[in-house]
């Protein structure tokens, strides 16, 4: 996935398949990206780009599912749509702070696609 600009809004493209079948390779997002850590604003079932702090530089794609309490506090729980996914249900709970940018809105589905409703 890369992401382009430099302003709050920028562009990411979708690569892999963790989030099919809502979102698949080549589709092009519109992302909020945070100039700080987005941690009041979080919203459970909407979908960000994630930063794994032991993948630097690796951005993914995944669903917000719960926001810790307790012993979670500070903590989320991702998943991505498609079960085959890499997520939350082999990591467990990972830091909010690993949570980079909200996904607005696809504006451009993948080429694929074309001619599917």
């Amino acid at each position: 996935m890369g992401k382009f600009g430099s302003s709050a809004w920028r562009t990411v493209a979708v690569a892999g398949n963790s989030m099919s079948p809502k979102l698949v390779e080549g589709d092009w997002l519109v992302v909020s990206w945070a100039p700080e850590p987005l941690v009041p604003k979080l919203k459970a079932l909407k979908v960000y780009v994630i930063e794994r702090a032991d993948r630097p530089g690796v951005y993914v794609i995944k669903r917000l599912i719960e926001i810790g309490n307790g012993e979670n506090t500070g903590k989320v729980w991702v998943e991505g749509d498609n079960e085959a996914s890499t997520d939350s249900r082999q990591w467990g709970w990972i830091p909010e702070n690993e949570l980079r940018a909200r996904v607005l809105f696809r504006f451009k589905r993948a080429s694929s696609r074309r001619g599917r409703k």
